[in-house]
């Protein structure tokens, strides 16, 4: 064996063992920066060994490793990046639909509320009749004005973003099966479709960022007035706030959650536009949070409370999800106090929020491909709220 080949095995086989190594060189030294995890899902916790239960051990530990190993969110990148610019294809098409120009959509929940392939069975109905009968007689005793606001998904505003394989069953909407049922025993509902709908065309800018499955500060802003109009009808009084009230300031930011879920938060950048009021702000922040915080969220999510001097408004309490933290600017400054609960997806009644806070006005806003978990989370009741 001549020199030249001796050479080049050795340098071979230290590479090939630098390769074997690198991985354990990379979690003792961290050589290569870190890159934060960007799928839309909690990573496995890292499993305790217990002598008296070794059973799960491995299977625990196995998937642990697979979501921590060295390299794995730099691979990950890799992958993203070949699929979405060498052959512009998805590289997690499960979780994000890649539309025209520049727009795309959230695949789990919002695509089946979409294609009205998973509607509600008459058992959900049921369960959903019985539970808001119960909520309206509630209310009604207790005097407070009730509103249910549906918030729509970018589905249903921007269709024509949509590659062309994406089409919807000819029958009734998921959505459109909850509005009548409401409507059906008296609940007053406000179906945000149309209102969008009818803004979309006459705002360029438009009402939901591009690399995000939420409204902008803009769709919000038509989802509050909707709203204001029609608690105007109980409350002639009230102001609505109108876009001349405040200077309009675009930022541009990294992309949102679906380009983090692409691992292209940097590349693919988005607009976001902050309503700076004109007038003079009268509000003031309630702190801390007067309420027992569920696990896993944080008090400044789940409570946000505004109070101002002018006591002859109404108060008001709204039961939200994450589209609702879009129009916390405009309502706190149209009421006297005016408070937030984002209950972790479960848009349940909150009986002792509301004994607490005796509000004259009470919303649920709820995203509507998020109606089939509030469904689940309703219950068979009597009219005098005994469950069956």
């Amino acid at each position: 064996m001549n020199r030249k080949t001796l050479v080049s095995r050795i340098t071979a086989i230290v590479l090939f063992a630098l390769v074997l190594c690198s991985a354990f060189l990379q979690q003792a030294f961290h050589w290569l920066p870190e890159m934060p995890n960007s799928e839309n899902r909690r990573l496995s916790d890292k499993p305790v060994l217990r002598l008296n239960l070794l059973d799960p051990f491995p299977v625990a530990y196995e998937a642990y490793y697979n979501d921590h190993f060295a390299y794995r969110n730099q691979l990950v990148k890799v992958y993203s990046d070949l699929s979405l610019n060498l052959f512009n294809k998805c590289p997690y098409p499960d979780q994000v639909i890649l539309g025209k120009k520049g727009n795309l959509f959230m695949v789990p929940k919002e695509l089946v509320n979409y294609q009205r392939t998973d509607l509600f069975t008459r058992e959900d109905l049921d369960k959903v009749k019985s539970d808001f009968l119960f909520r309206k007689k509630y209310l009604a005793e207790k005097g407070i004005d009730y509103y249910f606001a549906i918030c729509p998904t970018k589905y249903s505003i921007y269709p024509e973003y949509l590659p062309w394989f994406v089409q919807q069953k000819d029958t009734i909407s998921r959505t459109d099966q909850f509005i009548d049922l409401l409507k059906s025993i008296g609940i007053k509902v406000i179906d945000l479709r149309p209102a969008l709908l009818a803004a979309k065309d006459s705002i360029p800018e438009g009402l939901f960022m591009a690399t995000d499955n939420h409204w902008n500060d803009i769709g919000g802003f038509v989802g509050y007035q909707e709203i204001m109009k029609n608690i105007r009808h109980n409350f002639p009084g009230l102001k609505m706030k109108q876009s001349s009230d405040y200077n309009i300031q675009t930022m541009w930011r990294d992309g949102g959650n679906l380009a983090v879920i692409l691992n292209k938060a940097k590349e693919m950048r988005d607009r976001r536009y902050f309503f700076n009021p004109k007038y003079k702000v009268t509000t003031s922040l309630i702190q801390p949070c007067p309420y027992q915080v569920p696990d896993e969220f944080e008090a400044k999510e789940y409570f946000k409370g505004y109070t101002q001097s002018d006591a002859s408004l109404p108060n008001i309490l709204i039961i939200h999800d994450s589209f609702g933290q879009y129009v916390q600017s405009y309502f706190k400054d149209s009421f006297s106090r005016t408070v937030f609960i984002w209950d972790k997806w479960q848009y349940k009644l909150n009986e002792s929020i509301l004994e607490q806070e005796k509000p004259d006005i009470y919303v649920t806003l709820c995203l509507e491909s998020l109606l089939k978990g509030l469904a689940d989370n309703c219950e068979f009741k009597t009219i005098s709220g005994e469950k069956q």
